[in-house]
């Protein structure tokens, strides 16, 4: 029983911790300019793709990019990223937003 209980709290704790940086990935984009359905798409598809800790990396990233102009310059920035998963995720995630 204890087992199962510690389980339960692992797993609700590592969806949590995952859904906490889908959101901040989601608003940073939105601060950025795009459009919530835009930024909701592009989080998921990173949700998707990505784990905990690379989330949490697009997360940190875009709570430091300062100087975009636009949408566009948003996601060129993120391409950036020192994180070769992150930047190819990102790259896929906004080709399947903006086509699909």
């Amino acid at each position: 029983m204890r087992v199962t209980i510690a389980l339960g709290a692992f797993l609700f704790i590592a969806a949590c911790a995952t859904g906490g940086s889908r959101g901040k990935v989601e608003n940073g984009l939105i601060d950025f300019g795009l459009s919530e359905e835009r930024a909701e798409c592009i989080a998921n598809e990173l949700d998707d793709r990505l784990d905990r800790n690379d989330m949490a990396d697009v997360a940190y990233f875009l709570e430091g990019i300062n100087d975009a102009s636009s949408a566009g310059g948003a996601l060129d920035a993120l391409l950036e990223i020192d994180n070769p998963r992150a930047a190819t995720a990102i790259g896929r995630a906004g080709l399947a937003c903006a086509f699909g």
